[in-house]
């Protein structure tokens, strides 16, 4: 993008998402990539590159967006394409982006790429003591119901993602782990003889069966209503909040669960018709919640879309 078009960008951005996220947009006029359409920009998409470790560069897929009266052309699809041959140009091993578990719309653009989530183990094999960063850059210390959606562009194979059971599982034992803290009151707070809570041993072990009772829950209705729907459906533990997951039982004896959740089969669905989303929808809302530090790279625009 050349640095003239950024206001131009800004304002197209402001036009395609809500005005409350307009204070977590970013835009790196050096690694953001445009179409121009009779000398306009009618979409784009920001990117933020940076090294995550000696091993791993990353090309953060950011803010992706296409003016309404260009939507149903495929230009989401030509700018991801752009955006690989472009991050490959400059060095980048892994590509990845956000996105909520019940956005098809935006996830399927990902999986024709040869995307695919990218679960907590993996990322932590993955990127090891650079994960903070990733997740820093990627705001998710806090996000709950999105995934990481990865590329390796150095052919590095990773793990499938855990679903259905296998997630559940590991779901419950991830939560019982984290709600210890809680029930044994090792904390901040109980050190200043203070405790929010105060368990008796009895009353503590069966609260130790509480974290899978909430998730069943959780999770129970969901498949039942599905079940008589005659929805095909798949379950997913997320990825995101564990670390706020962790610090709150340790600061201030709270528990933060951390769930999964059901979502339909497939990406050929829409949360309103649970159907292929149509040419008139848009082709993707926004890809993830934004990095907040910048990436300085060479000037790159996309070719004018005939």
């Amino acid at each position: 993008m050349k640095k003239e078009q950024e206001a131009e960008t800004r304002e197209l951005m402001q036009r395609c998402f809500d005005k409350s996220l307009a204070s977590i947009f970013f835009l790196h006029p050096d690694t953001t990539l445009v179409v121009i359409h009779e000398d306009k920009v009618v979409a784009g998409l920001n990117l933020d590159v940076y090294q995550v470790n000696k091993q791993v560069k990353m090309g953060y897929l950011g803010w992706l967006y296409t003016d309404k009266e260009h939507r149903g052309k495929g230009l989401a699809g030509k700018l991801l394409s752009e955006a690989l041959i472009f991050l490959r140009s400059l060095g980048c091993t892994d590509v990845a982006g956000c996105v909520e578990g019940d956005n098809p719309a935006s996830f399927k653009q990902l999986e024709n790429k040869g995307f695919s989530r990218l679960s907590l183990l993996g990322q932590i094999r993955r990127f090891r003591f650079g994960l903070f960063r990733v997740w820093k850059h990627a705001s998710r210390f806090f996000d709950m119901g999105y995934f990481f959606w990865h590329l390796s562009l150095d052919d590095t194979r990773t793990q499938s993602y855990p679903e259905n059971l296998k997630a559940f599982l590991l779901g419950v034992v991830a939560n019982t782990l984290l709600f210890i803290p809680v029930l044994f009151g090792w904390n901040l707070v109980s050190l200043l003889n203070f405790s929010w809570m105060q368990f008796s041993h009895e009353t503590g072990s069966l609260l130790f069966a509480l974290p899978l009772v909430s998730l069943l829950v959780r999770t129970l209705p969901s498949l039942v209503f599905a079940h008589i729907q005659k929805i095909r459906l798949v379950y997913r533990q997320w990825d995101t909040a564990y670390f706020t997951a962790l610090l709150l039982p340790l600061l201030m004896g709270l528990p933060f669960p951390v769930p999964g959740n059901l979502y339909i089969q497939g990406s050929n669905w829409s949360l309103k018709t649970r159907k292929r989303p149509s040419a008139h929808e848009p082709d993707l809302k926004y890809l993830a919640r934004p990095a907040l530090h910048p990436a300085s790279q060479s000037l790159y625009v996309v070719p004018v879309d005939a």
